[in-house]
């Protein structure tokens, strides 16, 4: 595992200084979002590092200033979204499998085994683990909570119900969004399943399903209200949490009876 951040591409002093190209006709006149921004740093930065490595390897592949911006507009567009800690182990990996500067699709295949290096699944294998989940999700074996999490912001309903062109897109930005913060170094934690006296399991899933579409809110942004079905049942403390999650609920618009 990889600690936070611990990789860095380069220093600003190290960057690129052939400008990145433009990215397609979007018809703005404000210029680049601060994410297409930070997407051109990252490239000027990366294409730097590969300038180091490769020498003049690297000046027979980009021979021209036109070559070097024009090949950079393209991988900005491959690499938007991605994050420095995951461009930065790709770098590593390149110079070891790679005597040639790489291809933006051979750059793309080494993230997939950044994403391993935090213990997490690449986008695409998250969503199909996601939509393969058949049972209770809080009682399934995820690869990794980043999953669960995701899952849950986009709804379980809708993963089982709508079609892969409505619910991926929304999955993965959900997704990278939470693996941008298991980077960070936040360490992402499941409820647990509890027991109620009777013996019988309290679905919380379905609970913050329920609350989550009457709310019109990510589950993701329910769970946490849900906490107090963690404690022993019958307890002070259960109740007690119970009540602060009941205002919450309120004030947010449900007035619906929690389980006791």
């Amino acid at each position: 595992m990889l600690k936070p951040l611990e990789n860095k591409l380069a220093t600003p002093s190290t960057t690129s200084t052939t400008q990145t190209g433009e990215y397609g006709a979007s018809g703005r006149e404000s210029g680049p979002t601060e994410a297409e921004q930070q997407t051109r740093v990252l490239v000027n930065m990366l294409f730097a590092r590969f300038k180091a490595i490769y020498t003049h390897k690297f000046a027979s592949a980009y021979s021209t200033t036109d070559e070097v911006k024009l090949a950079k507009r393209e991988w900005a567009i491959a690499l938007k979204g991605f994050q420095e800690p995951l461009l930065a182990h790709a770098v590593e990996r390149t110079k070891e499998v790679h005597p040639w500067p790489p291809t933006i699709a051979d750059f793309l295949k080494l993230i997939s085994t950044a994403y391993k290096a935090y213990g997490l699944r690449d986008p695409r294998s998250a969503y199909l683990e996601a939509c393969g989940c058949r049972s209770d999700p809080l009682q399934y074996k995820w690869s990794h909570p980043a999953v669960f999490f995701a899952a849950s912001d986009v709804g379980w309903y809708k993963l089982k119900s709508e079609e892969e062109r409505s619910t991926w897109p929304l999955f993965e930005k959900s997704y990278t969004k939470i693996v941008d913060r298991v980077i960070a170094g936040e360490r992402l934690k499941i409820p647990k399943v509890v027991m109620i006296e009777n013996q019988r399991t309290l679905n919380v899933t379905e609970l913050a399903g329920h609350i989550s579409k009457t709310l019109a809110v990510s589950e993701e942004r329910v769970m946490p209200l849900l906490y107090y079905t963690q404690k022993t049942a019958g307890t002070s403390i259960r109740q007690r949490y119970r009540e602060i999650s009941q205002k919450k609920l309120a004030e947010m618009g449900y007035h619906e009876k929690l389980p006791e």
